[in-house]
């Protein structure tokens, strides 16, 4: 299962790549306009949640894989969340300044260490990407990188 926090432009090239690849996708976001069936025709699911409120809909096992491309301040909500919980693959966008302060109050608040290094961030193989199209290929080459590291 592939959780895909954000409805925004790069969900929408990450939703049907993955899909294609063979993850099966669930697109969460808080916004009725952008998270829906319509925009996201691949996704298994999409649910119109509030960020945090959502995770007891959620099932982690250890084997989902997580990305988080939502804007503002919901990122941290969504990674706060996500580091109490057990995944194969947590990835989450955002500039290296933002992601710094992020990562580092997450160490300062308590959390798992080793699971806030594990963070993929930058987010996605680095392949120069610069549109969103290119960002979604970046991410879901390095989830299928992942997957097969893992099954090996």
């Amino acid at each position: 299962m592939l959780y895909v926090f954000g409805a925004g432009h790069v969900a929408q090239y990450i939703t049907p790549l993955a899909d294609t690849v063979g993850f099966q996708v669930t697109v969460i976001d808080d916004r009725e306009e952008f998270a829906t069936k319509e925009r996201f025709p691949n996704a298994h699911d999409v649910l119109v949640e509030d960020f945090k409120g959502v995770f007891d809909q959620l099932s982690f096992t250890g084997e989902e894989y997580v990305v988080i491309v939502t804007r503002g301040h919901n990122d941290q909500t969504v990674l706060e969340e996500s580091l109490k919980r057990d995944a194969k693959y947590l990835g989450m966008i955002g500039s290296k300044t933002k992601v710094k302060m992020i990562l580092d109050y997450m160490k300062e608040s308590g959390y798992d260490v080793e699971k806030i290094d594990a963070v993929h961030s930058p987010i996605g193989l680095f392949i120069n990407a610069e549109t969103p199209q290119e960002i979604a290929v970046s991410i879901v080459g390095e989830l299928i990188e992942v997957r097969r590291d893992r099954q090996q």
